[in-house]
């Protein structure tokens, strides 16, 4: 298993200002035309009266180009905007830009990316000159996974507008996903040779580097696109997988850490999780894999490497049904394909059912303490329930790295409640009300906060 994340971090940003002919003013300050630097509400009511007033169709198909425009920069406003469309494309069957517009709204909302395609190439037919439309293609070809159609139509783009950034930047997206991570590199060193302002472009160029093995580079374009757009989480993602793969655990989980609380996704949670796991924190890696599937219950990764911890906690059931969950979202998943054969062979062999009780703690499998001289009721519980097991245990590591990083009065305040919690936990258990798995979850969320 090795910390993964998927290729959202690698999306394909088409920033096309359109810049075409402006209608007749108006407005004392505002023109109907696409691309007007007016808020969309002053540009919507302008470009309602000039699509009233317009003396033909083609002139109303404009104004209705630039007031969908409008429509598509406001909360909620895509509906509006693709009517708009469909609208002016009903007027002026010609009109490329209508076309290009509909098509990139399309791809944007992530509806119908063969109409989308569709609405592009009809645009690139009335209009063959047009770069940004070969580009706006290229995109949906890559969402697509047809990436030699995405790669002549970002060469076309090129040949066209050779300073242009954006068609460089995606372009090396492409190669990236064919594997090509050496002209991937070139292509993302022209992007920011002609737009340095682009931190996605420095990420991007990161995961590259990442996969030539020259992690240097990769360490330092992720932490050039952090420096530059310090909000973006997945730069922190990437770059605590750049961290994880040079086995710098602890760096890796800091950066995880930052773009959970920026944004929870399942791919953060599920990379933080392997780190743990690789630092053998099983509790902590249990509990972030689970975390993402409550987030995401068809994130088929995390099936997959919560399955791994499972076998390591000798849980074969439970691993075989996670790798089972796995194939049935993703079935050509070898790693899950191959961890499943396993899986059946071990339990025919050895059953279903871990060994009771767990290993000691020296393995990292079973809880903080010595199973096999655990005397209280609460304590043998836990020993005999893995879950309860790693829980604990979660609990124990994440106890002993904050009262690592803290001093004075404020790890004397850790440990009075680490002292708090223990004498509850034995008091309670067993009483009516009190949940111990519920009790250890709060306890680590609580430690995992107070580490924030």
């Amino acid at each position: 298993m090795s910390p993964r994340s998927s290729y959202r971090a690698l999306r394909l940003a088409a920033g096309i200002v359109f810049g075409f002919g402006a209608m007749p003013a108006l407005a004392a300050d505002t023109d109907c035309a696409l691309g007007s630097k007016a808020p969309p509400s002053e540009l919507i009511s302008v470009c309602t009266a000039a699509i009233a007033q317009a003396a033909n169709s083609k002139d109303q198909s404009i104004a209705l180009v630039a007031r969908a425009d409008a429509h598509a920069r406001t909360s909620g406003g895509l509906t509006q905007a693709l009517k708009d469309l469909d609208r002016a494309i009903a007027l002026d069957g010609k009109n490329a830009r209508a076309y290009r517009l509909r098509g990139d709204l399309m791809r944007e909302a992530g509806g119908d990316a063969g109409k989308a395609a569709a609405d592009l190439s009809m645009a690139i037919s009335l209009d063959p000159d047009d770069a940004e439309a070969y580009e706006l293609r290229g995109i949906v070809y890559t969402g697509q996974r047809r990436l030699d159609r995405a790669l002549a139509d970002y060469d076309q783009a090129i040949r066209l507008k050779p300073d242009f950034a954006q068609a460089y930047a995606d372009r090396g997206v492409a190669f990236y996903l064919r594997g090509d991570n050496e002209k991937a590199v070139r292509d993302y060193d022209e992007a920011i040779r002609l737009d340095p302002d682009r931190p996605r472009t420095f990420t991007n160029r990161g995961a590259a580097y990442k996969k030539l093995g020259q992690m240097d580079k990769a360490l330092a374009d992720d932490s050039e696109a952090i420096r530059r757009d310090p909000k973006v989480p997945e730069y922190y993602d990437n770059r605590g997988l750049t961290y994880a793969t040079m086995k710098d655990y602890d760096k890796a989980i800091a950066d995880y850490d930052q773009a959970i609380r920026l944004q929870p996704r399942p791919n953060f949670l599920t990379n933080r999780g392997d780190a743990y796991q690789f630092k053998n924190e099983l509790g902590s890696a249990l509990n972030d894999y689970d975390a993402a599937l409550r987030l995401d219950p068809g994130f088929a990764l995390t099936y997959n490497n919560r399955a791994v911890l499972f076998k390591k906690m000798g849980e074969r059931a439970k691993a075989l049904a996670d790798y089972e969950a796995a194939l049935r979202l993703d079935p050509g998943n070898e790693n899950a394909a191959n961890g499943r054969r396993i899986m059946i062979a071990e339990i025919k062999k050895f059953g279903a059912e871990p060994p009771r009780p767990l290993n000691a703690p020296s393995e990292r499998s079973g809880p903080s303490f010595d199973c096999a001289t655990a005397v209280r009721e609460v304590e043998k519980v836990i020993c005999a329930d893995p879950q309860l097991s790693v829980l604990d245990l979660g609990v124990s590591e994440s106890y002993a790295r904050l009262l690592k990083s803290s001093r004075g009065r404020t790890a004397a305040e850790l440990r009075s409640s680490q002292r708090d919690f223990i004498a509850e936990r034995n008091a309670r258990f067993g009483r009516p009300g009190y949940d111990l798995r519920l009790a250890l979850q709060r306890r680590l969320d609580a430690l995992r906060e107070a580490a924030h």
